[in-house]
């Protein structure tokens, strides 16, 4: 069975042919014309004849030359590990990020001129023709600062080679060939794009590069327009999305047109993922999504294929819902992700984000463990990402690397270097590191003339505001504390070679990491590996990793976890890593290694893998269309054979519908049916035993009770009611949120709240604005289920209704009780219902035929829904109609 892995990138691009280079000044789309068997398109960096090396501008307030060591990765002397750009070689954890388009390292067609509305409404007004991108801001960036000229070149069609990507999740990439290496996958399909513009190429071209991919690459090419793809992904994803995701919202309102705009193109690349995977997808196969970019994938694939294996894992941090709740299309995307069996989050908190947010914005029940839909339950689990370290280790063993580790210890010997990759963008917190190591030279001058730290921009920035605060405060630093000899900042603003990082990392005294937010940061797993010591003298270094990535929920307890924002604790972090004696030292990193260890790429795959199996099992044997009609013959067959009998019995599904006269005829045959010695009847009920009681009154006293869902016991012929849940930290968390529920129901006329002896309900089913009270029965939830903490109480949103239960406790827990109490084990079980509540009382019954403790078991489901339950009851029958057979067939023997 085949496994899609779907992500917006491929792990590989194309790489064409040059075969004209020339100079041409910017044209619009009409100028990008074919040439016989060519197109024009952008010649990589590397390759231009007038430029043999890529140099940086040198960190501002620079007084030594030691930095021009470093090159751009695109230089020919960098230096880089030739397996990195082998497609079937292993990946950087986490690459470069490139603009889209915009590649400096392969050769490959530019975008057309689009026009589309500018994204801020500070920004000119009503759309523009443009061949460029905009930055987060709403500025326009130029793609190819070349003093007024592109470096053009005609690209041959017909002469190309599949190359490694150089953007995308190269963690994912890592972790799928590490699972197919240790035999976890067998038959696995990427699907995604080409990271490349391709509305140039010719039909033939296109053609022959998604052959090369599926056949030989395992890969299902995904062809957009690139109008589509730039307003997807340059626009939504990292305009709209990515900003919000990492708590970094638009200053400035955005252009209604713009929203709009960026969203349709969103919805339309994501309706080419669904119709890729619709025309090559096969029944047992699975479907893996990846990250933010494809929200919308799972519940399109859903509507197509109702029974589809769908697991979505979110690499990215996801926001608290008072910040997803200002996205307009909040509702589109959440629904989109609930079409999956399983979503997989990095963190707890993330996890908890999603699950406020469903609750909030579409006033669904939740539980620790998924949301649960009409007809279905959605699994949500953490699942933490790893590196492979195996990958790693290839790559850091290359000649390149140990070439670098001995250019980089000659040219900074007896220094102390601090080493810092990060996005030049706001959640990368490259201001924040900075400004907290401006504070460590000056509150600890002991290092100031031997310590360097080596910031390197994995990006280009994407807002110029920021930039030119970076800038400033590292001509600030430079110009107080560097002398003629020493610079303390080096400020790399392009991405270096990976061979070059890896040998940074290799000799890095310190890594520091001040992400504002972060779904991971696996780069500060690469560095705890590559402080082992097998290849440089340096080991045992030090992590210096901010609170908000989610890794710092992984090296939970580290000594060194810091508040980017308090400039004093990174500081004192930075003074407190240098001073640590050898044994401190070895004593942290082993502490990482550990925490770190369950949590592999490999591990990832499998925990995936094995989540998404139970999910999707679950789902199946929950669906009605899997549930087969009750035999009665079978009943009776089992009924009549057996000795002892246990019953458990709904009241509403049983007696009567809900507040309604109970049917004299059910009554009846329960009479009839305890005539038997070999029968136990107990009435399960969500009532209060009062209420119970008094709809109930000609009930035999010989009827054991189980109400409130499991939190009274009254045994069969026993006068008194036994409490099953603790009375005292019930009343303290009820009479806790007494008062909110009051609150919401003072401000929705109609409505009124009903306290049973463990529970508290609010009741809004005759509220006089259906549509107000159903919105604040939303909040009321989302109020409770965000504030709750560790108390163990249960939300319960039905349909006029919100309950609050303890946890802990079940029809379930009452039933065990019972069944442990009978004076023998029964031969045969029968549990009927059809409430929300019955569903863990299926899970037990069912459970009893699997641990061996009953070898007839019978769960039955009244209507059609989603249900544990594994017999349905016909159409034309109801409970009454089955227990009045038995009583028939028991009658007979």
């Amino acid at each position: 069975m085949t496994v899609f892995v779907a992500s917006v990138f491929l792990p590989y691009t194309i790489d064409f042919q040059a075969t004209e280079s020339r100079h041409a000044r910017r044209t619009s789309s009409n100028g990008h014309g074919s040439i016989d068997s060519s197109v024009v398109g952008r010649l990589a960096d590397a390759r231009r004849q007038r430029r043999k090396t890529l140099s940086f501008s040198m960190t501002p307030g620079a007084t030594t030359d030691d930095e021009r060591i470093f090159k751009s990765y695109v230089s020919r002397s960098a230096g880089e590990i030739p397996i990195a750009d082998d497609p079937n070689g292993p990946r950087p954890s986490e690459p470069r990020s490139v603009s889209w388009g915009q590649s400096r390292k392969f050769n490959q067609p530019p975008p057309k001129a689009l026009i589309h509305p500018a994204p801020s409404i500070l920004s000119r007004s009503g759309g523009d023709q443009i061949d460029g991108q905009f930055a987060a801001d709403g500025s326009l960036t130029n793609p190819e600062p070349e003093e007024g000229h592109s470096p053009r070149a005609a690209l041959s069609d017909m002469d190309w080679v599949v190359k490694a990507a150089e953007q995308g999740n190269g963690g994912l990439r890592n972790a799928v060939h590490a699972a197919v290496d240790a035999g976890l996958l067998t038959d696995q399909m990427w699907v995604g794009t080409l990271g490349m513009p391709t509305d140039l190429l010719k039909d033939e071209t296109r053609a022959s590069i998604s052959e090369t991919l599926e056949d030989e690459f395992n890969s299902l090419t995904v062809f957009v327009d690139d109008h589509e793809f730039q307003g997807h992904y340059s626009h939504f994803c990292r305009t709209v999305l990515w900003p919000a995701f990492h708590y970094q919202m638009q200053e400035s309102p955005r252009h209604t047109e713009y929203d709009d705009y960026s969203w349709k193109q969103y919805v339309k690349v994501n309706e080419a993922f669904a119709n890729t995977i619709l025309a090559h997808w096969r029944p047992g196969d699975s479907i893996w999504i990846n990250d933010y970019h494809l929200l919308l994938l799972p519940t399109l694939l859903r509507e197509k294929l109702p029974h589809v294996k769908i697991g979505f894992f979110m690499h990215a941090a996801f926001p608290s819902s008072e910040v997803f709740r200002c996205l307009t299309a909040r509702n589109s995307m959440i629904n989109g992700l609930l079409g999956s069996d399983l979503i997989g989050f990095q963190t707890d908190e993330y996890c908890h984000h999603f699950l406020h947010t469903c609750s909030r914005l579409l006033g669904l029940e939740v539980s620790v463990d998924g949301v649960q839909l009409r007809d279905r339950f959605v699994r949500v689990q953490t699942l933490p990402f790893g590196v492979d370290p195996n990958s790693l280790d290839e790559l850091r063993q290359s000649t390149e690397v140990k070439n670098w580790i001995a250019n980089i210890r000659s040219r900074y010997e007896g220094k102390h270097l601090i080493v810092a990759r990060d996005r030049l963008d706001g959640p990368g917190g490259i201001k924040q590191k900075l400004l907290g190591y401006e504070l460590f030279l000056k509150r600890y001058p002991k290092w100031r003339e031997n310590v360097v730290l080596i910031q390197v921009s994995s990006s280009n920035s994407e807002i110029p505001e920021l930039e030119a605060q970076v800038s400033k405060i590292a001509m600030r630093v430079n110009s107080v504390y560097s002398t003629l000899t020493h610079q303390p900042l080096v400020l790399l603003r392009q991405d270096i070679s990976y061979s070059q990082f890896l040998a940074l990392m290799s000799v890095a005294e310190i890594f520091m990491v001040t992400s504002l937010r972060e779904g991971m940061n696996l780069t500060s797993h690469d560095y705890i590996n590559c402080q082992d010591g097998r290849i440089s003298n340096q080991c045992h270094g030090s992590l210096i990793l901010s609170e908000f990535t989610g890794s710092a929920s992984i090296f939970s307890g580290h000594d060194l976890l810091v508040n980017p924002w308090d400039y004093q604790q990174c500081a004192d972090a930075i003074n407190k890593a240098l001073d640590m004696s050898p044994e401190e030292k070895w004593k942290n990193w082993e502490f990482l290694m550990d925490k770190k260890a369950p949590f592999t790429a490999t591990g990832w795959c499998e925990s995936f893998g094995k989540a998404l199996d139970a999910a999707h099992s679950a789902q199946l044997s929950r669906e009605p269309s899997h549930l087969s009609a009750l035999s009665l013959d079978a009943l009776q067959q089992s009924y009549g054979t057996s000795s002892l009998r246990l019953f458990l019995l709904e009241d509403e599904s049983t007696t009567a519908p809900a507040n309604s006269v109970p049917s004299e005829k059910a009554i009846a045959q329960l009479e009839v049916l305890l005539q038997d010695p070999k029968n136990v009847v107990y009435i399960t009920s969500s009532k209060s035993s009062e209420q119970l009681r008094s709809l109930l009154p000609d009930l035999p006293p010989t009827v054991g009770l189980i109400t409130e869902n499991g939190c009274f016991l009254r045994g069969n012929g026993a006068a008194t009611w036994e409490e099953l849940f603790d009375a005292t930290k019930t009343k303290d968390w009820r009479d806790g949120i007494r008062r909110v529920v009051e609150y919401f129901q003072e401000r929705t006329e109609g409505s009124w709240v009903e306290e049973r002896g463990s529970s508290l309900t609010f009741r809004y089913d005759q509220a006089q604005d259906p549509e107000i009270a159903s919105r604040q029965a939303s909040d009321l939830a989302d109020q409770i289920n965000g504030s709750r903490g560790n108390e163990a109480i249960r939300v319960v949103l039905t349909q006029g209704t919100v309950s609050f239960e303890p946890l802990d406790v079940t029809k379930a827990t009452a039933a065990e009780i019972a069944f442990q109490r009978l004076p023998k084990t029964p031969d045969f079980v029968f549990v009927a219902g059809g409430a929300r509540g019955d569903e863990a009382l299926f899970r037990w019954a069912n459970q009893l035929v699997i641990d061996g403790r009953a070898p007839n078991v019978t769960t039955l489901t009244v209507g059609h829904h989603a249900t544990e339950a594994k017999a349905v009851l016909p159409d034309d029958l109801n409970i009454s109609d089955v227990l009045g057979d038995l009583c028939v067939a028991g009658s007979g023997k």
